[in-house]
């Protein structure tokens, strides 16, 4: 077996690493839709196999998040001959005689599985099987060749569930209902693998391009085709190119080039003239910029001409010309940035800024001045002595306008984007494509500075302020150093972080307590679910009552959950809360303790001690225990009034007091909330998983749920309390002005599952619109915490979110990468157009 390569191997290594987190979501998720259909059915044996099915992946999935990282290890490391994922080979007679007829099946189940992946992942996987056929020095792409093809994870997860599952039925049931889960963590993956690839500089392989008349056929969705007719046309575009006269002294003069050698830009518009190039503000071609990235075509070699210098002398004379007009005044800039202050932060309108702004002297010093920066860009113009240095220094002006022009970033930020120009500029002129990697200096610092602004949303806040003013600072200290080095960009990065390192740790014990809170609720659920199953598997809950079985699948689950968790020594029943379970049962059996009163009179005083304790230790107060309590005295009376009955007439001397006339004496305090007389229901009799985790009062207030609906806590706890509380949301949209109807637009669920931890988002709280992070979902995605400055938590359920998204009171940020977004615009559009606006508000 050959031995992939390094960086092959990282790319498995990638895929090993969140092996475990992709099948446990693709688990709740396949279990939700089992019980969904569970609950649709209507035919009995239908519904028990959905049980059974969801079930048992409960059952399994933390032992899948073990061993499926394995099967998907080996089946990774096979020879790419001994990976196949042809369905049609289970149609040749020769394997079907060899078959069984059950096994045939779940492999149709398996092909039927991956042809339903391919649309999911089609953009993805499309470039993923380029960049690894390059890896593995393939002429052109082969799809069937690549080892992290959707039927590789098919296989592994089929050998994974035939590790506990026999039965192969339900093996293609799991597999049918765990399809849509896995078609999004896979897209997720081959977007990672494809940008560690990306990263080395690993250039996609070429698709076969076939004449009209072989009528080659797709492998995917018309995937292979689409690209094939990109390269017909540009086949198409080279030949027209070539015949005409039109061909400036840029383009290639040695006749005819082949398709694969020749740069992409060449068959569309070639470099600027000599002059244009030497301008304050080129027009240069955005495929042009894409070439200059990719290192591709000798052109950016080529030495500049006299053209091109006299035309930089001429531009810097226009700029002395223009340095004569007299600039704004420092009062008139402040008017303009501070205009809208008094709106809430979400209404104010993005202030425009962009490379021909003027900027405040106070702040930024004689760079505040379009002039000075323009200055600055002709004088490193003309020391550049061949063209690629020329194209270095607009790509750097060109993209200091893209970032100036994004709206997500405060106005500030980019304004200390576009004083900083200078300092970008001289790196630039010793390293042109420094933007195009990731860990220079100079992009790392922009990048950094623009993804911590993220966490303020208001210019004007005092946080934001003591953020900024040390950036201001270092951006001076960097455009008055003068250096082409990136030594003191990197030092300037390492000083901003360890100041925002120091500042996260503050905040971090401050949320920590709340995070680490609902965590162990999460886990405490997670366990209580599975020992509420445990105990209705116990022959002694038959007849039980339906609030007694209420209990014990509930409050006292998360008692015993608890005490496991909490437990240090291993001990088999900690807090003996198990062997409660088991007295409890037997007291509430009336036909049984009638005949044995005195057993049941000297196991209650320990029970009941036992049962206070355990829920006090969850936090629960007696007025919220009382309902159960009161029930269970009830359902003790027959036995507990007969004794009185006969000690008053061991006292008197009298006939005995008939049982039922024992058996009515309540006391009329007694709570009865809770009926101790109804059987349990089938659907008590069958414990399932909590939807959410419950939280105590003080897990409730470490987590933040008091920043949000005063609804959560009825969502989170027991229903003692029933009188309904008005939601505060409900007030809160009617301050902001919106109205059901206007916030139907939204589709508040996709928003919400589109969320991920790290994501930034605008949250309107206690009359306040604060910018707040999503530091942890649970597993089931129906609670999520957020936090805000300070580290001061907000936790809410999944409906929750939604109301709050649905009436904007929650806003996304989409806070992606700043500079690759920019870099992607520059190579997609003309950029010129994006900084436009910014310029023409300026003049």
């Amino acid at each position: 077996m050959t031995v992939p390569s390094r960086l092959l191997q990282q790319c498995f290594q990638e895929a090993r690493n969140s092996a475990s987190e992709l099948i446990a979501r693709c688990v709740d998720t396949a279990i939700s839709s089992l019980q969904a259909a569970e609950k649709t059915s209507k035919e009995v044996k239908q519904r028990d196999r959905l049980a059974l099915a969801w079930w048992g992946l409960l059952q399994n999935k933390i032992h899948w998040g073990a061993s499926f990282p394995q099967h998907l290890h080996e089946a990774l490391e096979a020879a790419p001959e001994m990976q196949t994922s042809r369905p049609a080979l289970l149609g040749e007679s020769s394997l079907l005689s060899l078959v069984e007829e059950e096994a045939v099946n779940e492999s149709l189940e398996s092909a039927r599985l991956v042809h339903s992946l391919l649309p999911a992942v089609e953009q993805q996987l499309t470039v993923l099987d380029a960049l690894i056929s390059s890896v593995l020095h393939l002429p052109n792409v082969q799809a069937e060749r690549n080892p992290m093809r959707p039927s590789v994870f098919v296989r592994a997860l089929r050998e994974t569930m035939a590790t506990v599952e026999p039965d192969p039925q339900m093996r293609g049931l799991w597999l049918r209902h765990m399809g849509e889960p896995l078609g999004r963590e896979l897209q997720k993956l081959y977007e990672r693998v494809a940008l560690i690839l990306q990263r080395a500089n690993v250039r996609e392989a070429g698709y076969r391009v076939r004449l009209a008349t072989e009528g080659g056929h797709s492998t995917r969705s018309g995937g292979l085709s689409t690209r094939s007719g990109v390269l017909s046309s540009r086949v198409g575009e080279l030949g027209a190119h070539s015949g005409g006269s039109g061909a400036s002294h840029w383009q290639d003069l040695n006749g005819p080039v082949s398709l694969p050698n020749r740069p992409s830009w060449a068959m569309a518009e070639s470099l600027p003239p000599m002059p244009e190039l030497a301008r304050m503000n080129t027009r240069v071609d955005h495929e042009v910029f894409h070439e200059f990235l990719s290192h591709g075509g000798s052109h950016f070699d080529q030495p500049l001409t006299h053209d091109y210098y006299d035309q930089v002398s001429e531009e810097l004379a226009a700029i002395e010309a223009f340095a004569a007009i007299p600039v704004l005044d420092e009062s008139m800039i402040l008017e303009q940035s501070t205009r809208y202050r008094d709106l809430p932060v979400v209404d104010r309108p993005a202030r425009e800024v962009g490379t021909a702004s003027q900027l405040s002297r106070k702040a930024w010093g004689e760079f505040a001045a379009a002039h000075e920066r323009a200055r600055v860009l002709m004088h490193l113009k003309q020391k550049a002595q061949r063209v690629a240095q020329a194209v270095g220094l607009d790509l750097v002006r060109t993209l200091v306008a893209q970032v100036a022009s994004d709206p997500l970033l405060l106005a500030p930020v980019r304004e200390a984007v576009v004083a900083l120009e200078p300092a970008l500029l001289r790196l630039a002129l010793g390293n042109p494509r420094f933007f195009n990697e990731d860990n220079h200096p100079g992009r790392r610092l922009l990048e950094g500075v623009a993804q911590r602004s993220f966490k303020y949303n208001d210019e004007f806040s005092s946080e934001f302020e003591a953020f900024f003013l040390p950036v201001q600072k270092a951006f001076n200290d960097l455009n008055a150093n003068g250096s082409s080095e990136p030594e003191p960009f990197a030092q300037v990065l390492n000083r901003l972080k360890a100041a925002w390192e120091e500042e996260d740790r503050q905040e971090l014990l401050v949320q920590d307590p709340g995070l680490q809170s609902i965590r162990y609720a999460e886990e405490r659920q997670a366990l209580a679910d599975q020992i509420a199953w445990d105990l209705s598997q116990r022959p002694d809950v038959d007849n039980a009552p339906g609030v007694i079985l209420d209990f014990l699948y509930g409050p006292w689950a998360l008692v015993i959950a608890s005490a496991q968790l909490n437990d240090t020594e291993s001990q088999a029943d900690p807090g003996g809360y198990r062997k409660t379970v088991s007295n409890l049962l037997w007291s509430v059996k009336k036909e049984v303790t009638l005949k044995r009163p005195k057993e049941l009179f000297a196991i209650i005083p320990g029970m009941l001690a036992k049962l206070h304790a355990g829920l006090e230790m969850l936090g629960k107060t007696r007025e919220e225990t009382k309902p159960f309590f009161d029930a269970l005295m009830r359902l003790h009376q027959p036995v507990l009034g007969l004794r009185r009955a006969r000690i008053r007439n061991d006292a008197i001397n009298s006939d005995p007091v008939p049982l039922d006339a024992a058996a009515s004496e309540i006391p009329s305090s007694m709570s009865m909330e809770l009926d101790e007389t109804l059987p349990a229901t089938p659907e008590q009799r069958k414990p399932k998983p909590k939807a959410q985790p419950w939280l105590g009062q003080r897990e409730l207030e470490a987590a933040g749920f008091e920043d949000t609906l005063p609804t959560d806590y009825g969502e989170l706890v027991e229903p003692v309390r029933t009188e309904p509380a008005e939601s505060g949301l409900d007030a809160e949209a009617e301050v902001i002005g919106l109205s059901e109807q206007e916030s139907t637009d939204l589709n508040a669920a996709a928003i919400l599952s589109g969320l991920r931890e790290g994501d930034w988002v605008d949250l309107f709280s206690r009359r306040e619109w604060l910018r707040a992070q999503l530091i942890w979902a649970s597993s089931k995605g129906t609670l999520f915490m957020f936090v805000s400055r300070g580290g001061r938590p907000h936790s809410m359920t999944k409906r929750s979110c939604e109301r709050l998204i649905a009436n904007r009171l929650l806003r996304p940020i989409d806070a992606q990468g700043v500079v690759k977004k920019a870099l992607k615009a520059m190579q997609k559009a003309d950029p010129a157009s994006a900084s436009r606006p910014a310029e023409s508000a300026t003049a």
